[in-house]
């Protein structure tokens, strides 16, 4: 069963006359990932530090274990994890010392079970071979594999991460997505992801998150999204005459045809069945060259409905009136 462990309410934030968060509104429950994801200036670093408790929302409810994190921060930050990026390292020190420190500043003595658990992480994350090496060697992508043994160390019951891809390897980024699930899976990790990464995205998260401008302009599961995008795709032959009578044909036929150009027809997937898209253009001439559903990537799907909302007029968000946060 799950629980919830984030919970954004309306929430506003501004700078003077800026507003940087309007009314944004989302969820997040344990055994689930959630990317946020948006351009820069989006206010998802604003979002990610009011969770943070680093920022006070200038109105609307923000809970994290159900307690406001900028009043119980210390207590927030007890089950959860925000890695925004990569630490300062010691640099004299291998990895296997580096979390031995930390663990140590928290517990006192390291005993087995401490260093059981470090070699555990360790290896959860690719550098159990490397746990010896002083981190002044490592590279950039293997700091970043560091920065998420810290953050797993001992296991959260939220795990925040901004770009965790960022600077890795193809085959770093694979070991890390199964990382992530098994955090999900296995221990009900929820898990809080900031991406600019469509295919991390699309392969790794239950729901995403938009941001546009301080707006939510989407909130749910990556394929809905997708299934916004999905259009059917057909290549009639024939000259212009011909074309148009069997477009017009369908059209008769209650067809909604969204797009012609140049023999190509798209139109909403279920539109028409093959069968009866060949019947129309033989009774008008035409020959069905093509007949498929073509489904855009995420990335290109993420691009139209951005590109939708900068051509919207500004929502009534903007003229928010600032209110007590304490009114939850």
């Amino acid at each position: 069963m799950n629980h919830a462990i984030l919970e954004v309410d309306g929430a506003v934030r501004r700078f003077g006359k800026r507003i940087a968060l309007a009314g944004v509104s989302l969820n997040l429950d344990s055994r689930k990932i959630l990317a946020l994801v948006g351009p820069n200036g989006s206010g998802k670093t604003t979002l990610l530090k009011i969770l943070a408790g680093f920022l006070k929302p200038t109105s609307g409810c923000v809970r994290v274990f159900g307690m406001d994190p900028f009043a119980f921060r210390a207590r927030v930050m007890v089950d959860a994890r925000f890695a925004f990026a990569p630490p300062a390292w010691y640099p004299q020190l291998t990895a296997r010392e580096t979390l031995t420190f930390l663990v140590g500043i928290g517990n006192g003595a390291v005993d087995r079970t401490d260093r059981a658990r470090i070699s555990h992480v360790l290896d959860s994350v690719g550098l159990l071979e490397r746990a010896d090496d002083r981190v002044r060697v490592f590279s950039f992508g293997m700091r970043q594999r560091l920065a998420l043994a810290q953050a797993i160390l001992p296991t959260p019951k939220l795990l925040v991460l901004d770009e965790p891809t960022d600077g890795l390897d193809p085959l770093a980024i694979l070991e890390l997505r199964a990382v992530l699930r098994r955090l999900r899976d296995e221990h009900g990790v929820a898990i809080l992801l900031s991406s600019h990464l469509m295919t991390e995205v699309e392969h790794l998260v239950d729901t995403m998150a938009v941001l546009h401008e301080g707006s939510l302009i989407f909130n749910g599961p990556p394929t809905e999204l997708l299934r916004d995008g999905q259009c059917l795709r057909l290549a009639l032959d024939g000259t212009t005459d011909v074309v148009a009578r069997t477009i017009a044909l369908m059209r008769e036929e209650g067809v909604v045809v969204a797009h012609q150009e140049n023999g190509y027809v798209t139109m909403p997937v279920g539109s028409i069945t093959l069968a009866h898209a060949g019947k129309l253009a033989d009774r008008c001439g035409a020959v069905l060259k093509e007949f498929h559903e073509q489904r855009p990537t995420l990335e290109a799907a993420l691009l139209d409905r951005l590109r939708t909302a900068r051509e919207r007029p500004p929502s009534s968000s903007g003229s928010t009136t600032p209110s007590r946060t304490d009114e939850c």
